[in-house]
Protein backbone atom coordinates (compact mmCIF):
# COMPACT_ATOMS: atom_id res chain seq x y z
CA UNK A 1 0.00 0.00 0.00
CA UNK A 2 1.20 3.58 -0.69
CA UNK A 3 0.69 6.12 1.85
CA UNK A 4 1.40 9.84 1.58
CA UNK A 5 1.87 11.63 4.79
CA UNK A 6 1.07 15.30 5.39
CA UNK A 7 2.54 16.99 8.40
CA UNK A 8 4.51 19.87 9.41
CA UNK A 9 8.36 19.56 9.68
CA UNK A 10 11.52 21.60 8.00
CA UNK A 11 11.12 24.17 10.34
CA UNK A 12 13.85 23.25 12.96
CA UNK A 13 11.78 22.35 15.26
CA UNK A 14 12.78 19.25 17.35
CA UNK A 15 9.25 18.03 18.23
CA UNK A 16 7.95 18.63 14.99
CA UNK A 17 10.95 16.76 13.13
CA UNK A 18 10.66 14.03 15.57
CA UNK A 19 7.19 13.17 14.95
CA UNK A 20 6.75 13.51 11.63
CA UNK A 21 9.96 10.82 11.53
CA UNK A 22 8.01 7.98 14.13
CA UNK A 23 4.51 8.08 12.27
CA UNK A 24 6.61 7.39 8.88
CA UNK A 25 9.40 5.49 10.61
CA UNK A 26 6.09 3.28 11.99
CA UNK A 27 3.82 3.13 9.08
CA UNK A 28 7.37 2.07 6.97
CA UNK A 29 7.29 -1.04 9.80
CA UNK A 30 4.31 -2.79 8.49
CA UNK A 31 5.57 -3.01 4.91
CA UNK A 32 4.05 -0.01 3.69
CA UNK A 33 5.78 2.29 0.84
CA UNK A 34 4.78 5.75 2.74
CA UNK A 35 6.33 9.17 2.13
CA UNK A 36 6.20 12.25 3.81
CA UNK A 37 4.60 15.24 0.98
CA UNK A 38 6.85 17.79 0.80
CA UNK A 39 4.47 20.38 1.49
CA UNK A 40 6.71 23.34 2.41
CA UNK A 41 5.06 24.88 6.09
CA UNK A 42 4.57 28.48 5.32
CA UNK A 43 7.38 29.86 8.19
CA UNK A 44 10.00 27.90 5.73
CA UNK A 45 12.17 30.27 3.83
CA UNK A 46 11.52 28.95 0.32
CA UNK A 47 7.42 28.58 1.01
CA UNK A 48 5.83 31.17 -1.61
CA UNK A 49 2.79 32.89 -0.29
CA UNK A 50 -0.19 33.59 -2.66
CA UNK A 51 -4.05 34.63 -1.93
CA UNK A 52 -4.39 30.86 -1.06
CA UNK A 53 -2.53 31.35 1.74
CA UNK A 54 -4.34 33.34 3.87
CA UNK A 55 -5.46 32.05 6.91
CA UNK A 56 -9.36 31.80 7.52
CA UNK A 57 -9.08 32.91 10.64
CA UNK A 58 -8.56 36.47 11.20
CA UNK A 59 -5.09 37.24 13.50
CA UNK A 60 -4.85 39.71 15.81
CA UNK A 61 -2.22 42.77 15.26
CA UNK A 62 -0.14 40.99 18.10
CA UNK A 63 -0.50 37.45 16.34
CA UNK A 64 0.68 38.96 13.20
CA UNK A 65 3.66 41.14 14.76
CA UNK A 66 4.65 38.08 16.75
CA UNK A 67 4.83 35.85 13.55
CA UNK A 68 7.21 38.50 11.74
CA UNK A 69 9.14 39.51 14.78
CA UNK A 70 9.76 36.30 16.24
CA UNK A 71 12.55 34.77 13.17
CA UNK A 72 14.27 38.39 13.15
CA UNK A 73 14.86 38.18 16.57
CA UNK A 74 16.41 34.22 17.20
CA UNK A 75 18.53 35.04 14.05
CA UNK A 76 19.83 38.43 15.69
CA UNK A 77 20.41 36.90 19.11
CA UNK A 78 22.43 33.92 16.82
CA UNK A 79 24.23 36.60 15.17
CA UNK A 80 27.71 35.98 18.01
CA UNK A 81 27.21 32.54 17.51
CA UNK A 82 26.50 31.96 14.01
CA UNK A 83 28.91 28.98 13.31
CA UNK A 84 26.90 27.27 15.76
CA UNK A 85 23.56 27.90 14.19
CA UNK A 86 24.80 27.19 10.51
CA UNK A 87 26.31 24.13 12.49
CA UNK A 88 22.64 23.14 13.79
CA UNK A 89 20.79 23.76 10.43
CA UNK A 90 23.24 21.36 8.97
CA UNK A 91 22.33 18.68 11.75
CA UNK A 92 18.63 19.25 10.75
CA UNK A 93 19.40 19.05 7.38
CA UNK A 94 21.62 15.71 7.72
CA UNK A 95 18.64 14.40 9.60
CA UNK A 96 16.36 14.76 6.60
CA UNK A 97 19.00 13.05 4.30
CA UNK A 98 19.57 10.15 6.53
CA UNK A 99 15.81 9.48 8.03
CA UNK A 100 13.16 11.00 6.11
CA UNK A 101 11.70 9.80 2.93
CA UNK A 102 10.08 13.00 1.23
CA UNK A 103 8.32 13.62 -1.88
CA UNK A 104 8.97 16.01 -4.24
CA UNK A 105 8.74 19.84 -3.20
CA UNK A 106 5.31 22.11 -2.65
CA UNK A 107 6.10 25.60 -2.45
CA UNK A 108 2.52 26.86 -2.55
CA UNK A 109 -0.97 25.74 -1.88
CA UNK A 110 -1.30 26.46 -5.58
CA UNK A 111 1.72 24.18 -6.69
CA UNK A 112 -0.45 20.99 -3.90
CA UNK A 113 -4.21 22.08 -5.41
CA UNK A 114 -2.67 21.83 -9.10
CA UNK A 115 -0.60 18.80 -9.03
CA UNK A 116 -2.26 15.76 -10.79
CA UNK A 117 0.05 12.86 -9.92
CA UNK A 118 -0.58 11.91 -6.42
CA UNK A 119 -1.24 7.76 -6.59
CA UNK A 120 -1.06 7.27 -2.94
CA UNK A 121 -4.00 4.40 -1.24
CA UNK A 122 -4.20 6.39 1.52
CA UNK A 123 -3.60 10.15 2.90
CA UNK A 124 -2.76 10.94 6.53
CA UNK A 125 -2.60 14.13 8.52
CA UNK A 126 -0.61 14.19 11.39
CA UNK A 127 0.88 15.17 13.87
CA UNK A 128 1.74 17.95 15.46
CA UNK A 129 -0.34 21.68 15.75
CA UNK A 130 -1.81 20.68 11.97
CA UNK A 131 -5.45 22.09 12.74
CA UNK A 132 -4.31 25.49 15.12
CA UNK A 133 -7.05 28.31 14.34
CA UNK A 134 -4.43 30.37 15.22
CA UNK A 135 -1.68 29.65 12.46
CA UNK A 136 -0.44 32.16 9.97
CA UNK A 137 -1.18 30.78 6.91
CA UNK A 138 -4.56 28.63 5.55
CA UNK A 139 -4.38 25.62 7.30
CA UNK A 140 -6.82 23.62 4.81
CA UNK A 141 -4.05 21.32 3.66
CA UNK A 142 -3.72 19.56 6.44
CA UNK A 143 -7.56 18.20 6.11
CA UNK A 144 -6.33 16.66 2.92
CA UNK A 145 -8.36 19.05 0.54
CA UNK A 146 -5.85 18.79 -2.39
CA UNK A 147 -5.99 14.80 -2.03
CA UNK A 148 -8.42 12.69 -4.92
CA UNK A 149 -11.82 12.22 -3.92
CA UNK A 150 -11.56 8.79 -4.30
CA UNK A 151 -8.78 7.79 -2.11
CA UNK A 152 -9.13 6.96 1.65
CA UNK A 153 -8.56 9.86 4.00
CA UNK A 154 -7.37 9.40 7.49
CA UNK A 155 -5.65 11.37 10.73
CA UNK A 156 -3.54 10.84 12.95
CA UNK A 157 -2.75 12.45 16.16
CA UNK A 158 -3.78 15.64 14.80
CA UNK A 159 -3.83 18.98 17.41
CA UNK A 160 -5.94 22.10 17.33
CA UNK A 161 -3.40 23.68 19.28
CA UNK A 162 -5.81 25.01 21.43
CA UNK A 163 -9.08 24.52 24.05
CA UNK A 164 -11.69 25.82 21.84
CA UNK A 165 -12.59 27.18 18.75
CA UNK A 166 -14.62 30.93 17.84
CA UNK A 167 -17.81 29.54 17.28
CA UNK A 168 -18.37 31.47 13.74
CA UNK A 169 -15.69 28.95 12.18
CA UNK A 170 -17.24 26.11 13.37
CA UNK A 171 -18.79 25.72 10.27
CA UNK A 172 -16.33 25.84 8.29
CA UNK A 173 -14.43 23.03 10.46
CA UNK A 174 -17.12 21.02 10.01
CA UNK A 175 -16.78 21.17 6.39
CA UNK A 176 -12.84 20.40 6.50
CA UNK A 177 -13.53 17.35 9.09
CA UNK A 178 -16.68 16.04 7.21
CA UNK A 179 -13.90 14.66 4.19
CA UNK A 180 -11.91 12.10 7.00
CA UNK A 181 -12.70 8.47 6.59
CA UNK A 182 -10.90 7.98 9.94
CA UNK A 183 -10.68 10.68 12.66
CA UNK A 184 -8.19 10.75 15.92
CA UNK A 185 -6.56 13.94 17.83
CA UNK A 186 -3.75 13.95 20.12
CA UNK A 187 -5.90 15.61 22.80
CA UNK A 188 -9.01 14.82 24.66
CA UNK A 189 -10.00 18.69 24.15
CA UNK A 190 -9.82 17.54 20.95
CA UNK A 191 -12.21 15.04 20.67
CA UNK A 192 -14.48 17.50 22.05
CA UNK A 193 -13.84 19.88 19.33
CA UNK A 194 -14.77 18.02 16.80
CA UNK A 195 -17.98 16.09 18.45
CA UNK A 196 -19.19 19.63 18.85
CA UNK A 197 -18.86 21.08 15.67
CA UNK A 198 -18.90 18.21 13.11
CA UNK A 199 -20.58 15.06 15.67
CA UNK A 200 -18.38 13.18 14.40
CA UNK A 201 -16.48 9.96 15.74
CA UNK A 202 -13.19 10.34 16.79
CA UNK A 203 -10.70 8.57 18.72
CA UNK A 204 -7.93 10.12 21.24
CA UNK A 205 -4.50 8.51 20.57
CA UNK A 206 -0.67 9.55 21.54
CA UNK A 207 1.95 11.59 19.71
CA UNK A 208 3.35 9.91 17.23
CA UNK A 209 6.58 9.69 19.00
CA UNK A 210 5.17 7.09 21.32
CA UNK A 211 5.08 4.65 18.15
CA UNK A 212 8.47 3.96 18.81
CA UNK A 213 10.02 3.16 22.33
CA UNK A 214 13.43 3.74 24.10
CA UNK A 215 15.25 1.20 22.20
CA UNK A 216 14.46 2.56 18.81
CA UNK A 217 14.68 6.30 19.41
CA UNK A 218 18.38 5.07 21.02
CA UNK A 219 19.69 3.83 17.50
CA UNK A 220 19.57 7.42 16.33
CA UNK A 221 20.52 9.27 19.09
CA UNK A 222 23.83 10.81 19.39
CA UNK A 223 24.86 10.94 22.91
CA UNK A 224 26.22 14.08 24.70
CA UNK A 225 29.25 14.19 25.63
CA UNK A 226 28.48 16.02 29.25
CA UNK A 227 31.19 14.02 31.17
CA UNK A 228 28.27 13.88 34.68
CA UNK A 229 24.79 13.14 35.69
CA UNK A 230 22.70 16.72 34.72
CA UNK A 231 19.40 18.05 35.02
CA UNK A 232 17.87 19.08 31.47
CA UNK A 233 16.67 22.33 31.29
CA UNK A 234 14.25 22.57 27.72
CA UNK A 235 12.42 25.77 28.18
CA UNK A 236 10.44 27.92 25.63
CA UNK A 237 9.59 30.33 27.64
CA UNK A 238 10.06 31.17 31.79
CA UNK A 239 13.71 30.35 31.81
CA UNK A 240 14.31 32.69 35.47
CA UNK A 241 11.48 30.23 37.36
CA UNK A 242 13.07 27.10 35.47
CA UNK A 243 16.60 28.01 36.20
CA UNK A 244 15.83 28.70 40.21
CA UNK A 245 13.92 25.53 40.24
CA UNK A 246 17.08 23.48 38.47
CA UNK A 247 19.96 24.86 41.01
CA UNK A 248 17.59 23.33 43.74
CA UNK A 249 17.58 20.12 42.11
CA UNK A 250 21.04 20.43 40.98
CA UNK A 251 21.93 21.16 44.59
CA UNK A 252 20.24 18.18 46.05
CA UNK A 253 21.15 15.61 43.70
CA UNK A 254 24.54 16.86 43.26
CA UNK A 255 23.68 17.41 39.08
CA UNK A 256 25.40 19.30 36.89
CA UNK A 257 22.68 21.79 34.78
CA UNK A 258 22.43 21.60 31.07
CA UNK A 259 20.44 23.60 29.10
CA UNK A 260 19.02 22.88 25.41
CA UNK A 261 18.78 26.33 24.40
CA UNK A 262 15.70 27.11 21.90
CA UNK A 263 17.29 28.97 19.45
CA UNK A 264 21.00 28.77 18.20
CA UNK A 265 22.44 31.46 20.92
CA UNK A 266 23.63 30.89 24.79
CA UNK A 267 21.09 31.98 27.24
CA UNK A 268 22.62 31.90 30.56
CA UNK A 269 25.04 34.50 31.69
CA UNK A 270 26.14 32.01 34.85
CA UNK A 271 28.89 30.21 32.95
CA UNK A 272 28.17 27.14 35.16
CA UNK A 273 25.37 26.23 33.60
CA UNK A 274 26.12 24.38 30.08
CA UNK A 275 24.44 25.85 27.35
CA UNK A 276 24.06 23.62 23.91
CA UNK A 277 23.00 25.35 21.36
CA UNK A 278 23.75 23.46 18.28
CA UNK A 279 21.71 20.49 18.63
CA UNK A 280 20.16 18.62 15.70
CA UNK A 281 17.28 16.28 16.25
CA UNK A 282 19.70 13.09 16.92
CA UNK A 283 21.20 15.28 19.96
CA UNK A 284 18.42 16.03 21.44
CA UNK A 285 17.20 12.53 21.79
CA UNK A 286 20.51 11.93 23.35
CA UNK A 287 20.40 14.83 25.95
CA UNK A 288 17.17 13.45 27.79
CA UNK A 289 17.80 10.07 26.86
CA UNK A 290 21.03 10.23 29.54
CA UNK A 291 19.28 13.32 31.50
CA UNK A 292 18.74 12.06 35.13
CA UNK A 293 16.29 14.76 35.38
CA UNK A 294 14.22 17.00 33.19
CA UNK A 295 12.67 20.51 33.61
CA UNK A 296 10.51 21.44 30.05
CA UNK A 297 8.03 23.72 29.05
CA UNK A 298 7.52 22.10 25.89
CA UNK A 299 4.99 19.31 25.14
CA UNK A 300 7.39 16.92 23.31
CA UNK A 301 9.79 17.74 26.48
CA UNK A 302 7.43 15.89 28.42
CA UNK A 303 6.59 13.42 25.92
CA UNK A 304 10.38 11.71 25.37
CA UNK A 305 10.68 12.37 29.49
CA UNK A 306 7.82 9.98 30.07
CA UNK A 307 9.00 7.67 27.09
CA UNK A 308 12.70 7.44 28.38
CA UNK A 309 11.37 7.07 32.16
CA UNK A 310 12.95 10.06 33.09
CA UNK A 311 11.63 12.20 36.53
CA UNK A 312 10.31 16.07 35.11
CA UNK A 313 8.37 18.61 36.07
CA UNK A 314 6.52 20.14 33.37
CA UNK A 315 6.10 23.93 33.67
CA UNK A 316 3.40 26.08 32.28
CA UNK A 317 1.65 29.54 32.51
CA UNK A 318 -2.17 29.63 33.95
CA UNK A 319 -3.34 31.85 31.54
CA UNK A 320 -2.11 29.96 28.19
CA UNK A 321 -4.51 28.33 25.98
CA UNK A 322 -2.87 25.71 24.61
CA UNK A 323 -1.99 23.72 28.12
CA UNK A 324 -4.15 21.17 27.34
CA UNK A 325 -1.47 19.14 25.36
CA UNK A 326 0.34 18.36 28.88
CA UNK A 327 -2.47 18.20 31.42
CA UNK A 328 -4.64 15.61 29.24
CA UNK A 329 -1.69 12.94 28.94
CA UNK A 330 -0.44 14.06 32.57
CA UNK A 331 -3.92 13.63 34.06
CA UNK A 332 -4.74 10.47 31.82
CA UNK A 333 -1.06 9.02 33.38
CA UNK A 334 -2.18 10.07 36.60
CA UNK A 335 0.61 12.42 37.07
CA UNK A 336 -1.12 16.07 37.84
CA UNK A 337 1.80 16.70 40.50
CA UNK A 338 4.24 16.84 37.72
CA UNK A 339 2.79 20.28 36.41
CA UNK A 340 4.15 23.21 37.96
CA UNK A 341 2.60 26.57 36.97
CA UNK A 342 5.31 29.99 36.91
CA UNK A 343 6.15 31.50 40.36
CA UNK A 344 4.15 28.55 42.53
CA UNK A 345 6.15 27.47 45.57
CA UNK A 346 8.74 24.91 44.81
CA UNK A 347 7.97 21.22 45.42
CA UNK A 348 9.46 20.31 48.71
CA UNK A 349 10.26 17.29 48.59
CA UNK A 350 11.16 16.61 45.09
CA UNK A 351 9.97 12.90 44.50
CA UNK A 352 10.34 10.48 42.24
CA UNK A 353 7.87 8.98 39.74
CA UNK A 354 6.28 5.79 40.01
CA UNK A 355 6.93 4.72 36.68
CA UNK A 356 6.04 0.82 36.96
CA UNK A 357 2.79 2.39 37.57
CA UNK A 358 3.00 5.12 34.72
CA UNK A 359 4.20 2.35 32.19
CA UNK A 360 1.65 0.38 32.39
CA UNK A 361 -0.90 2.97 31.77
CA UNK A 362 1.14 4.33 28.54
CA UNK A 363 1.58 0.88 27.11
CA UNK A 364 -1.82 0.55 26.66
CA UNK A 365 -2.13 3.47 25.44
CA UNK A 366 0.46 2.57 22.99
CA UNK A 367 -1.09 -0.37 22.03
CA UNK A 368 -4.23 1.16 21.22
CA UNK A 369 -3.30 3.74 19.32
CA UNK A 370 -1.09 1.70 17.16
CA UNK A 371 -3.74 -0.52 16.78
CA UNK A 372 -5.81 2.58 15.55
CA UNK A 373 -2.95 3.48 12.95
CA UNK A 374 -2.66 -0.07 11.46
CA UNK A 375 -6.87 -0.54 11.30
CA UNK A 376 -7.22 2.73 10.10
CA UNK A 377 -4.56 2.25 6.80
CA UNK A 378 -6.01 -1.18 6.32
CA UNK A 379 -9.71 0.12 6.17
CA UNK A 380 -10.31 -2.28 8.85
CA UNK A 381 -13.14 -2.11 11.18
CA UNK A 382 -11.72 -0.42 14.52
CA UNK A 383 -11.43 -2.65 17.17
CA UNK A 384 -12.90 -1.92 20.72
CA UNK A 385 -8.83 -2.01 21.87
CA UNK A 386 -8.40 1.23 19.81
CA UNK A 387 -10.74 2.98 21.64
Amino acid sequence: MKVGIITILNVNNYGAELQAYALLAKIRSWGHDVEIINYLFYKHPRHKRTSKSRPFVQLSFQQKLKERLYPIVADIKAIPYWKAKVARDQKFSRFHDRHNRLSREFRSMDELYSFEGFDYDVFVVGSDQVWNPNSGSNIEPYFLTFAPKETRKISYASSFGVDSIPTGYHETYRQLIDGFDELAVREEAGTQLIREMANKEVDWVLDPTFLLDRTDWSQIAVSPEIGRQYVLIYALTDAEYITSLAYKIAKERQLAIVRLCKNASREDTDKSIINVIDAGPEEFLGLFLNASFVLTTSFHGVCFSLNFNVPFYSVLKKEKTNNSRQLNLLAFLGLEERVLYVDAPFPDPIREIDYVSVNEKLEKKIQSSINYLNTALKNEQLSEVSK
